[in-house]
Order: structure tokens, then C-alpha cells, then sequence
């Protein structure tokens, strides 16, 4: 069942929150109200990538309720309405921000507020904060006067508190009793019940956290509530768009299948098939039986392996079945299919693959059996296809799919069309960035691996084309134990100078994270593609 599971650099956020609330009961010194106001930055940052994570689901979700309206759109339906909720509430506590900040500085709103590298709307940086050790303002709108009796006006702590609660009880609901490891998670992140405050007195959520604390610290922990409210609605937006595949079967492997009409057609008759995706597991190994016969052989792949001899010529029927294991419980199909002589007909397939992809040379060999190379010409439909060697090579494709046909030079001068045989195009899947010198997805390097690297390097694994993949862009963070992150810029694939010197300066234990890596072909086709993000402890 699913659970809220946060990465781990947020927890390390959560956790450095937690402790440098604690010092405030010991020591409220700028370097303490300093370090509220870069735990804040931090905060922002993940609200702001949980959003981003969740507007992807949002997309993927709506894409999916358009093409299947029948199997997602009532779940679609519910992930809007907990986008709504939580844009609202976290738009509601950004304006109380924005408020406390624009009475404990002094300046008017439209100062403190500004767009950001995306366009978005952004609050001024609580660093540039002069009134960080203010303790009035937060206590005079959300609390009051009594701690024990917290106002209940608009915009105050318990009304925030009950907004929450109402959005974490929506969330719940949402999850239904299949959710009930999902849904004790969510009581644990919005837990707003009495506390020991750092005196040991027990006291209410409310004045715990915003009763006589400097803005810095009260500020923070808003941040944190919104931080915790998209990662909440990320979570439950994964979860409900993975629920309406409970009841789905699960397919490890997706391959193309092609049921033709006739094996045999004659001169001039048109070749006709369905065409469709299949997909299969090879971890759910079939039974595969002839009718009258003894079961088949299963691969390693989980494909059922057929050999009959063709001993006659004509057509031949094939039956049996297949048994497998369903979601509930063993299931059977037949099948059935026919075999015979064929007649000469248009070959054509990638060599590497049975998808074209973009940016790229495909090579694909094309013949037609009984014609002579050097009388057949390929064409496509989007694109261009040249011959190469022995073969062909297909570039420029922009479409979804690509048709290729063959001309046949005839002995009398004629030409004919053979074909077209559909191929699907795609982008390449972007690559693997890690930093050179260590391997793909070592999450501990030592320091002088570190210190030696060049840069990153964006290389795709697994992949039949060995085209050169060029860095654009990325951010380098260096969390040092006791300091404030240090966050670089950059583009291309090698390290800057700056970059080199924070490595160098780099110790045991120490954390390297480099985000927002994108990169593109060398060849400068096909567009710019986001990787994932590299995360290493320094040993």
C-alpha cells in the first residue's frame, strides 16, 4: 500500500528545522535567525519542486482521463479537487508571509513580492530580513494576547489550523480503506496536537509555534507547512492515479504484434494485418499448449517458443491456449493462427530496434525478395532515408509514425510501389548524467575522486546508438556540515572553476547534489532533455 516516503535530502532539511528550533530555547543569535532564514530558502525550494513533481502528474493524469475518460476520469476529477485545496492553502499561508514580513520591516506588500526565474510569483528572501529576531508581529495576528486562548479571526494560527486539518481530512477520505498506510502517514505529518513547547510546558499547536518566536522562526515553519501540503498532494495524486490499476494486468514488456489476414496473397491482391501493441511478463511465466499436443517451451523471455516443420505446402491452422496467473487468480485464452508459403513481398525493419528515433541515424535494411538491390528505392513518408553501404539510414523524422515503401524498377521499364511497412518514431530516452570519474548511480565517492573530476557527463546506457550527448545546464549544491549550502551554476560539461574549488574544498560526510541537469544531442537535434538528478555523499 502506498506511503508518503520523502527523499532524503528533505528529511536532512526537516531534521537541521527541528534542531534549530530546539536553539531557540538556548541561544536566539543572528547566526541562529541566519540559519532560519536558509532552512526557509531550502523550504521554498522544496514547496516550489513538489509542485513541479505534482503539475507532471497533473499532466500525465489528464492525459490519461482524455484518451481512457471511462477508467480515469472520476479519479482525474478528484486530483483537481485536491489541486484546488492545496493551491488555495498554500496561497493562504504565503499571504500570511507576506503580511508579517511587510508590518515587522516596515514595507509596503508589492515590495516583498516579486517573479522568479520561471515567472512565477515570489516572496522576498527572509535573508534580506531586517526585523529576523521580531517576536510582536507573528504573535500579535495569530496568537493574541492569551496563548492558551489563540484568536480565531481570519489569518490567524487556529484558523490555519483548521484549513490543514480539513485538507488533510479530504486527503484521508480521498484514500479511502485501501489507503490506510497512506492515510496514518498524512496523521503524522499534520499532527496538531498539544506539546511540550522547549520549557516542557504542554501547550497548544498554535502557540507552540507562533507565540512570542522571532519572525525568522515563525516564518520558516509557514514554509514548512507549504513544503509538507505539496508533498501530501503529490503523494495522494501518485496514489490515486495508481489505484486504477489495481484491477489492471500487469505487463513488464511492451513488443509489437502483427496478425495478418493471409500469409499467401496473390499478384496484384493487397497484403492486409492489425497492427497493435502487445505486451507480456516474463517474470509470469505462461503455460502455452498445442490442441492435441504437448505444452510448449518457455524462454527466458516468457514467450512461448512454436516450431512446426513445413513438410506441405498450403495453410496450416494452428490452436491452444494460454494460461497465466490474473489478478485474480489463474486465466485461460485460445489462440489461433495460420501459417503457409509466402509470396515475395516488401522486407523492411530497423536493425537495432522496430522504432525509429529522432535526432539520430536509423539504419534499416529494406530488400525485396527476388529484386536485385540495386533496383529498389526506399522512401518515407516524413523524413529522408538515404542508402548506406549494404543498407539505408532514416533521419529527420518528425511525425509520430513514419511509412516506408519500396520502388521496383520493372524489365520493362515500369516501375511499381511496394509497401508502405509503419514504423513508430520517437525521442530517444534521455540519459544517465553522472560526474566523470565515478560510475552511474554511485551515491558514495570519495573526496579526491571529486576533486579530480572534470565534469559531468551525459551518456545513455543500454542504448543501441552511441550519439554524443552534450550538458546545457545544472545546478551544483555542496551541503558542508556546520555551513550554509553553497549553490553554483552551470552549463556545459565540464566543472567551472568555482565548482572546482567548493569540490576540492569538499570532506568526509559532506553532500554533493547537482539538479536540473539538462543536456542534448551533440548533433543539435531533437530537444533539450531534463535527467535526473545526481545525489552523492562524499566518503
Amino acid at each position: 500500500m502506498a506511503q508518503m516516503s520523502l527523499p532524503p535530502r528533505q528529511k536532512m532539511i526537516n531534521m537541521m528545522y527541528l534542531v534549530l528550533t530546539a536553539i531557540l530555547a538556548l541561544n536566539v543569535s543572528k547566526e541562529v535567525l541566519d540559519a532560519f532564514a536558509i532552512m526557509d530558502t531550502e523550504l521554498v525550494r522544496s514547496e516550489r519542486a513538489y509542485q513541479q513533481r505534482s503539475n507532471l502528474e497533473y499532466t500525465v493524469f489528464a492525459d490519461a482521463a482524455k484518451r481512457f475518460p471511462e477508467k480515469f476520469q472520476a479519479q482525474h476529477v478528484k486530483a483537481l479537487r485536491i489541486k484546488q485545496q492545496a493551491d488555495s492553502l498554500v496561497e493562504h499561508i504565503e499571504r500570511i508571509k507576506l503580511s508579517a514580513i511587510a508590518e515587522a520591516d516596515g514595507l509596503p506588500i508589492a515590495a516583498l513580492r516579486g517573479k522568479d526565474a520561471d515567472g512565477r510569483d515570489t516572496l522576498r528572501a527572509l535573508m534580506a530580513l531586517d526585523a529576523k529576531d521580531d517576536r510582536e508581529t507573528l504573535t500579535r495576528m495569530m496568537i493574541g494576547s492569551e496563548p492558551a486562548e489563540p484568536l480565531r479571526t481570519p489569518g490567524g494560527a487556529y484558523e490555519l489550523k483548521q484549513r490543514i486539518s480539513a485538507f488533510r481530512d479530504t486527503l484521508k477520505h480521498l484514500a479511502g480503506v485501501k489507503g490506510v498506510d497512506l492515510s496514518a502517514s498524512l496523521d503524522l505529518l499534520f499532527d496538531f496536537s498539544d506539546r511540550r513547547d522547549a520549557s516542557g510546558t504542554m501547550n497548544n499547536w498554535e502557540s507552540t509555534n507562533f507565540y512570542d518566536v522571532p519572525l525568522a522562526a515563525g516564518v520558516a515553519t509557514l514554509s514548512k507547512l507549504q513544503a509538507d501540503i505539496r508533498s501530501s498532494e503529490n503523494d495522494v495524486v501518485k496514489w490515486l492515479y495508481r489505484s486504477v490499476e489495481v484491477k489492471d494486468y500487469k505487463f513488464g514488456t511492451l513488443t509489437t504484434a502483427v496478425i495478418p489476414q493471409s500469409n499467401l496473397i496473390m499478384a496484384g491482391d493487397s497484403f492486409r494485418a492489425d497492427v497493435f501493441i502487445a505486451a507480456y511478463d516474463p517474470k509470469n511465466r505462461p503455460t502455452v499448449t498445442l490442441r492435441g499436443g504437448a505444452d510448449l517451451a518457455i524462454g527466458t523471455d516468457g514467450k512461448g517458443k512454436l516450431r512446426l516443420r513445413g513438410d506441405q505446402v498450403g495453410e496450416h491452422l494452428v490452436e491452444g491456449s494460454i494460461t497465466f496467473e490474473g489478478p485474480d487468480g489463474p486465466e485461460q485464452i485460445s489462440y489461433a493462427t495460420k501459417f503457409q508459403v509466402m509470396a515475395p513481398m516488401l522486407v523492411a525493419s530497423p536493425t537495432k530496434m522496430n522504432v525509429l528515433y529522432r535526432g539520430v541515424e536509423n539504419p534499416i535494411d529494406l530488400s525485396v525478395p527476388g529484386i536485385p538491390p540495386d533496383r529498389v528505392q526506399a522512401s518515407i513518408s516524413t523524413g529522408r532515408i538515404v542508402r548506406a553501404g549494404n543498407g539505408w539510414v532514416a533521419t529527420g523524422m518528425t511525425a509520430n509514425s513514419a511509412e516506408v515503401s519500396a520502388t521496383v524498377a520493372l524489365p520493362d521499364g515500369g516501375t511499381r510501389r511496394i509497401g508502405p511497412v509503419t514504423f513508430r518514431v520517437k525521442d530517444l530516452p534521455p540519459p544517465t548524467a553522472y560526474i566523470s570519474g565515478t560510475n552511474p548511480g554511485d551515491t558514495k565517492v570519495a573526496r579526491t575522486k571529486l576533486s579530480a573530476s572534470p565534469g559531468i557527463i551525459a551518456k545513455p546506457l543500454g542504448s543501441e546508438f552511441g550519439d554524443q550527448w552534450q550538458v546545457t545546464a545544472y545546478e551544483l549544491t555542496a551541503l558542508r556540515k556546520g555551513q550554509p549550502p553553497i549553490v553554483k551554476q552551470g552549463t556545459g560539461n565540464s566543472f567551472t572553476q568555482d565548482m572546482r574549488t567548493v569540490l576540492a574544498a569538499l570532506r568526509v560526510g559532506d553532500q554533493l547534489f547537482i539538479e536540473g541537469v539538462k543536456a542534448k544531442l551533440a548533433n543539435g537535434q531533437g530537444p533539450s532533455r531534463a535527467l535526473a538528478p545526481i545525489a552523492i555523499k562524499v566518503q
